[in-house]
């Protein structure tokens, strides 16, 4: 699968870290990186699905089986709601939670710049190259979402 890769720009790029950062410093924020990881995977706050997403993508990794549905509901380009259902490893489904955490009240347009490494980042423990797949599965299916809004987009000026 390829994801496209949009221009770096530090200020959106440092604004999303910074939010991946207050994030991060709730009352988990005692929590140990693993602890946190564990909390996340068993976090109910962003499970589910939402009852009319304005869009919806899921994603398969081959390679070990996990699966991810990102919902997303939208006003104005920004992001009000943000859910996710899968089946796979705490990886996968931890960053699943991560991911929506992070981009509930962000702008579309931001997002483009939230790269890998970024998702990385917020994930707080290192991953090695196969578990890597699993904990960019979520922000994968975003970055295909994001491609398909794009091109929802371009149609419409089209028409």
């Amino acid at each position: 699968m390829s994801c496209i890769r949009f221009p770096q720009n530090h200020y959106q790029k440092e604004e999303l870290l910074l939010k991946a950062k207050q994030t991060m410093e709730t009352p988990e924020s005692d929590l140990d990186d693993e602890d946190f990881l564990r909390a996340h995977y068993e976090s109910q706050h962003h499970r589910g699905r939402l009852e009319s997403p304005t869009v919806s993508f899921s994603l398969l990794n081959r390679t070990c089986g996990d699966c991810v549905i990102l919902d997303l509901q939208l006003e104005d380009s920004q992001i009000t709601q943000a859910k996710f259902e899968a089946q796979g490893c705490v990886i996968s489904q931890a960053a699943a939670s991560i991911l929506c955490e992070l981009i509930t009240g962000m702008e579309i347009a931001s997002l483009k710049e939230f790269d890998a490494p970024a998702m990385l980042q917020a994930i707080r423990i290192p991953l090695s190259p196969r578990r890597k797949r699993c904990g960019l599965l979520a922000w994968e299916a975003l970055q295909s979402m994001l491609t398909e809004l794009n091109h929802q987009v371009k149609g419409d000026k089209d028409e």
